[in-house]
């Protein structure tokens, strides 16, 4: 998982060959923290088909103020540097908001639209 910052962000994930799945947190949100956890084992599973980052408001304010970030966690697919939000669940998970199966689902329903 790379961490994000204003000045690696253009590098990493808008000249991304790959398509890059991003999470917006806050170290004070536990539905960040059991998110990030859970991206870990999504990275492994999705490693070779998209980059993942993370963006950490306490240290990055900058990017949030770009992308209007309202609240977290929120999660962005990045392909050929145009960003777009992963809808936030109509059901969230109580301990992630976005549930591994959600993600799962949003994940394969993209890689077989390319």
């Amino acid at each position: 998982m790379i961490i994000l910052t204003l000045e690696n962000f253009e590098r990493e994930i808008l000249e991304s060959e790959k398509p890059c799945i991003v999470s917006f947190k806050s170290d004070g949100c536990h539905l960040c923290l059991a998110l990030t956890r859970m991206l870990f084992g999504l990275k492994k599973r999705y490693g070779n088909k998209f980059k993942f980052g993370v963006v950490d408001i306490g240290t990055a304010p900058e990017i949030f103020e770009v992308f209007d970030i309202d609240g977290v966690p929120t999660m962005f697919l990045f392909e050929a540097g145009d960003g777009i939000e992963i809808p936030y669940p109509r059901n969230p998970s109580p301990s992630t908001g976005y549930s591994e199966e959600y993600l799962t689902k949003y994940f394969e329903v993209f890689l077989n639209d390319e």
